[in-house]
Order: C-alpha cells, then structure tokens, then sequence
C-alpha cells in the first residue's frame, strides 16, 4: 500500500479523546468554543475509528486471525481496542451534548481493508497518529479537566500502537518521542478518508494542504536487519571495562543475532452504552465460540499424540522434545515482504499539484521536511517531471511524516505558514540504540 493511502488512515485516530475518570458531563460550564471545536473534531475520527473496529469484527473471525498467523491472545487484544473506541464516542458524544451543542454524527467512510493483514496495518497507523494529533492539539485545550483526561487517553492509545506495530515485526516503540501533528495535517488525512458526511453536521474550521504522495513505496514494516547492526544481548561494556570471561567449563555466549520480525504492507452511531455492549459482547461470543472449538480440536489431538509417544518410548528412555511453536504476537512467518528502509535510502515524492493555488514559476528549490518525534529536518530538492527525488536523513526512524515546505525547517518546529504538500506518512527503519551500563 503506497504511503498516500496510508497517510488517510490518521484519520482514524483517537487523539483528544475522553475516558471515565471524571464525569465531563458535570464539567461543561467551564469548556470553551475552543474546547467544544476540539471535542467535536476528536468525536468526528473517534467516529471513523470505531466504524473501522465494528466493520472488521464483522467481516473477520478468530477463525481468519489464526488463519493469518495470529493467535487468540492478539484476537482478545483487538476485542479490548475495539470496546475503548466506542467508550471514547460515547463518552464525547454525551460531553458535547450536554453543553447544548449538537454532536457530529458518523459519517461514510470507505476503508482499503482486503484481509486481516490490510486490517492489522491501518490499525497500527491509526493508533500511532492519534498520539501526534493529540499532541498537536494539547496546547488548544484551555480546560483541564479536557486535557488531564486527554493525557489518559494518550497513554491507552500508545498501548495500542506499541500491541499492534509488534504484531507487524516493527518496534513498538522506535522514538523516544511522539510526534506532534497539527489540526490541519490531520484534517488532510482525514478528508481522503471520509466519503461524505451528513448535512447537519457542525462544520469544522481547519483547511486541507494539497496532499503528496510517495510513488512505488510499500510502506516495510519488518525492522530485523538494523542497517547492519545487531541488537544487543545483556549488558553493553565500554572499552574500558571488558566483558568477563564465561565460567569454567562453560563455553562463550553465541554472537548477538537479529531480532526475528516480519514485514507488512501495509454507518450508524455508537453513542450509546448499549450498542458499545452490544458490539462487545458480539465479538465476545466469536471468541468464546471459536476458542472452544480450537480447545476441542487441540485436546483431541493431543490426546493421539501421548498414547503414540507412550507406544514409542515403553522400552527406551525417550529423547527429550522441543517444546510447541507458540503463535506469538511479534511474527507472521506467512507475511513476510520487505524490510523498512533506512536513512540514506532514496525515495520519490509526488506532489498534488491539482490542489495547489501556489505559484511554482519561480521557485527553484524547495525542502523535503521529515518530522519524527521531535526530530525535524529539512533536505534541499528541486522539483522534476517525475516529482521530488530526495534521500532519507539519517538519524529518523520509525513513523516518519513527510511534508514539502518552502523553507528549511531544520530544528524548528513546522508550522501550517511553511507547508506546501503533505504529509504523506511512511516507516523508516530505526539505528538500534547503543547501550552502556
């Protein structure tokens, strides 16, 4: 999937979201029109993210999860994910309608899920770009009680991401930082993902930058390789304090090997707690149904297999056996593709100039910004037929945003003044970080 589609699916983010702790309800009189705009704005991709849960728990079952390589324990993962998107519209619907205000209600959305894999992909770019929209909007809330609740929501969200970017064979947690994003970058994302919306609904205040796309990039997640690095087993010793030899008798520890991982590609309300049970306990059923039948076939199975090892072993002392593969959450041997690229590698860009009402007849360079936690550099390029052609900085990793601004950002923080295109979202494999103790 190129990075252009992929960068709609920060649409689907939960940013800016509300949890139960305090009753918000009680709290309105204190939300400004401010305030009221960013709830609306949170409940209108809280809306999106949810539709995205219930449409996949209705077209794929545990059945299909195994099926893809994934195991029960990722599949109760999901279920758990999927109730916290419709607690979050539920709650935010109830805040803003009890401040009088009319809530946006959902709207048509057209989501490129194929198969559980598709699926488990938008899912871990969802759930990374809702913690940058909120950290974009964070300095806008002028209520605290918004913004204490805000910060809760972050930290289930970076759950999220960490579960389901380890489902692909990437880090689940490649920057030390998460990255902020500004309201009108993700209403970009967001207006390539959302089909149409109803009439009534309040309008939001934001404009879409002409968007830009990353032309034959498969968006790798698989980060095994390191760029020629090898992560580290135990402690890291400086040169001053050699490792200690191994115990008599006992041979040398094996050289560090890379870490296994694989790659990948990558409408109705539910405002009220009775749907959200509803669709719980739907997808509890699934489960519960699946899981026995899958307990039944193993017991069955098992059962064959000790009365042939007892046939086997009766005159001989049985050779000591593996023990079974488990179906873990951080490898999909049947998913392989490619792997992340590193810095230095070359990518091509490709502007929509369609959507652009700036002049280019007289510009002559322009800067390909990334922007990745709280790294942002900016890479002089020139505009050719074939789009932008530039190399990837070193020293940025892991969810990368790419935008085409007309000066050099370098260091700074990217504002809306200075962006021409973007941004279009891709996965750079991050350096292993070098560690002394």
């Amino acid at each position: 999937m190129k990075a252009f589609t992929l960068s709609a699916l920060s649409t689907l983010f939960a940013g800016l979201t509300l949890a139960h702790p305090v009753d918000l309800k009680a709290r309105q009189g204190g939300f400004s029109d401010v305030d009221i705009t960013i709830l609306q704005f949170a409940l209108t991709l809280e809306h999106l993210e949810n539709e995205f849960y219930r449409s996949a728990f209705r077209t794929f079952t545990l059945q299909h999860f195994l099926d893809a390589g994934y195991d029960q324990d990722f599949f109760l993962n999901l279920q758990f994910i999927a109730a916290d998107e419709a607690a979050h519209v539920e709650t935010l619907f109830g805040a803003i309608q009890s401040a009088g205000v009319f809530p946006v209600q959902p709207c048509q959305y057209n989501f490129p899920v194929t198969d559980v894999q598709s699926f488990v992909t938008l899912s871990a770019i969802l759930e990374s770009v809702g913690t940058s929209a909120y950290l974009g909007a964070a300095p806008f809330v002028g209520s605290k009680d918004i913004l204490g609740i805000a910060a809760s929501i972050m930290g289930v969200e970076a759950f999220h991401t960490s579960l389901q970017r380890n489902s692909l064979g990437a880090i689940g947690a490649p920057d030390p930082f998460a990255t902020p994003l500004g309201a009108n970058a993700v209403f970009t994302l967001a207006a390539q993902f959302i089909v149409s919306c109803p009439s009534n609904n309040p309008a939001l205040p934001f404009t879409a930058f002409p968007g830009l796309a990353i032309s034959d990039n498969k968006n790798c997640f698989r980060e095994n390789s390191f760029d020629g690095q090898a992560p580290q087993r135990g402690h890291a010793m400086s040169p001053s304090r050699p490792p200690p030899p191994p115990p008599a008798g006992e041979a040398p520890p094996p050289p560090p090997a890379n870490l296994a991982a694989v790659s990948s590609v990558v409408s109705e309300t539910s405002t009220e707690s009775a749907t959200a049970s509803e669709t719980s306990s739907a997808i509890e059923t699934t489960l519960s149904a699946e899981a026995s039948a899958a307990a039944t076939t193993t017991t069955a199975a098992d059962g064959a297999a000790a009365t042939t090892t007892s046939e086997t072993t009766t005159s001989e002392t049985a050779a000591p056996t593996a023990a079974p593969e488990r179906r873990g959450l951080s490898t999909r041997q049947n998913s392989l593709g490619c792997s992340a690229p590193f810095g230095g590698s070359s990518i091509n860009l490709i502007p929509d100039f369609g959507k652009s009402r700036h002049d280019f007849s007289r510009i002559v360079q322009v800067f390909v910004t990334f922007v990745s936690g709280f790294n942002v550099i900016s890479v002089a390029a020139q505009f050719n037929r074939g789009g932008i052609n530039v190399n990837i900085p070193t020293g940025i990793g892991g969810q990368v945003f790419v935008f085409i601004t007309i000066v050099d950002i370098t260091g700074r923080r990217l504002s809306d003044s200075d962006i021409l295109f973007g941004p279009a979202i891709m996965e750079v494999a991050p350096r292993v970080p070098t560690l002394s103790f």
